[in-house]
C-alpha cells in the first residue's frame, strides 16, 4: 500500500498576527505651558504696539518735523534728497486716512485675545486655541491694512518706503507665527491629550458609575 506524501513550504503556513499592542499617549502640559507663555509675550508687544497707535492717533496737531531729524539724516547719508518736514507730511497724509487709529484698534485687540489665548493654553484649556487664531487672524488683517495705508500715499523717498513694506513684511510674519503657534497642541499628540484633563477626569469617573 503507497502512502501518500505532501511537502509543506513555509510559505504556505498561515501567519498569525501578534496582538496589537498600543502605546499610551502620555499627556505633556509643559508644551503647552510652553506655548501659551510665547502667546502671552506676542501678546503684549502687539498690546504695546496698538496703544502706540491710538496714542499717535488721538494727537492732535500737524507732526513735529523734529521728531524725524533722525530718520532724515539717515536717509540722507544713504543718498536721499528728503527732509524731517518731506517726512512728517507723509505720516501726517496717511494719519488722516485713519492709520493710526485702525492699526491701533487691530493690534489692541489682537494683543488681547492672544494675551488671554495663552493664559488658557498655560491651563491646559483648549478654547485658548480658537481665541489665539482670532487674535493672529486680526494681526494679519493688521498688515494687510497697514500695507494698504502705506500705498495709499506716495512716499516722498523710496528708501523710506522700502523701510516702511519691510516692516510690513515683518508684522506680517508675526501674524502667521501667532496664527499657527495655537495649532500646535492639535498637532503634537502628547500636547493634544494635555488638553482639559478636568473634562477628561469627569467623563472617565461617569463611565465608571454606569458601569
Amino acid at each position: 500500500m503507497e502512502e501518500s506524501f505532501s511537502i509543506r513550504w513555509d510559505e504556505d503556513e498561515v501567519e498569525t498576527e501578534g496582538p496589537i499592542i498600543g502605546v499610551p499617549i502620555r499627556p505633556q502640559p509643559g508644551i503647552l505651558r510652553i506655548i501659551g507663555s510665547v502667546l502671552v509675550i506676542g501678546g503684549l508687544l502687539a498690546l504695546l504696539s496698538g496703544a502706540s497707535n491710538i496714542w499717535t492717533g488721538m494727537a492732535d496737531g500737524p507732526t513735529d518735523p523734529a521728531m524725524y531729524e533722525p530718520v532724515a539724516l539717515q536717509l540722507q547719508a544713504a543718498g536721499e534728497d528728503i527732509t524731517s518736514e518731506e517726512i512728517a507730511a507723509y505720516y501726517d497724509a496717511i494719519a488722516e486716512k485713519g492709520y493710526y487709529e485702525v492699526l491701533g484698534t487691530l493690534e489692541t485687540c489682537a494683543g488681547v485675545l492672544l494675551i488671554v489665548s495663552g493664559v488658557l493654553l498655560f491651563r491646559c484649556r483648549s478654547y485658548g486655541i480658537r481665541i489665539g487664531l482670532t487674535g493672529g487672524s486680526l494681526l494679519l488683517i493688521d498688515a494687510v491694512a497697514g500695507l494698504y495705508f502705506l500705498r495709499s500715499v506716495e512716499a516722498p523717498s523710496a528708501m523710506l518706503s522700502l523701510t516702511l513694506n519691510i516692516l510690513q513684511v515683518l508684522i506680517t510674519s508675526c501674524g502667521l507665527f501667532c496664527t499657527a503657534l495655537p495649532l500646535l497642541p492639535l498637532v503634537l499628540s502628547g500636547a493634544r491629550e494635555a488638553l482639559d484633563p478636568n473634562l477628561k477626569n469627569s467623563s472617565l469617573v461617569t463611565l465608571d458609575e454606569s458601569e
